[in-house]
């Protein structure tokens, strides 16, 4: 009986047919782990959606997101956000900042303002790059300031409806 060599036609049909048994073999194992698969989930339906998410992803339970500026401003300075979302603050300014909705930590308590029932919250001083996350579940407005640049008007404003 004779032995199949690498470089013989039998040798390379051998090894062709052994990485294919391999490949077939690493794709069956990558299907199921346990969880269903909705054959509605295609590529088209997964941008789609990806799409919707970024047009409307306050709507879809995305995080708002308001910047702090060199500018000593939150961009945007107003934000409506249904109950239940989640405002993330970022600074991308090299200067601190905060975001403080309370009123007995700011110089003009009129600054600040909160829907009944709500509870005050501060961010700690944020540096560039830091985030501070607030999820708003109570309708109404949410008046809030720059702890430290309160005096350059740096207030912004979230509604929730």
């Amino acid at each position: 009986m004779e032995h199949a060599r690498a470089g013989s036609p039998g040798g390379l049909r051998l090894w062709v047919w052994m990485a294919g048994t391999a490949c077939l073999m690493l794709l069956a194992g990558c299907g199921s782990g346990g969880e269903s698969v909705d054959a509605s989930a295609t590529a088209t339906t997964r941008f789609s959606e990806g799409m919707e998410g970024l047009q409307g992803g306050i709507q879809r339970g995305m995080p708002a997101t308001v910047t702090m500026t060199d500018g000593q401003q939150f961009d945007p300075p107003r934000v409506t956000v249904s109950a239940g979302t989640t405002v993330l603050w970022r600074n991308v300014s090299m200067i601190q900042h905060t975001v403080t909705a309370d009123s007995t930590q700011v110089k003009t308590a009129s600054n600040v303002q909160l829907p009944s029932s709500t509870e005050p919250f501060e961010s700690e001083s944020l540096t560039q790059g830091q985030t501070f996350a607030r999820q708003l579940t109570v309708t109404g407005e949410y008046r809030y300031v720059c702890r430290i640049h309160e005096g350059s008007g740096m207030v912004g404003i979230v509604t929730v409806e």
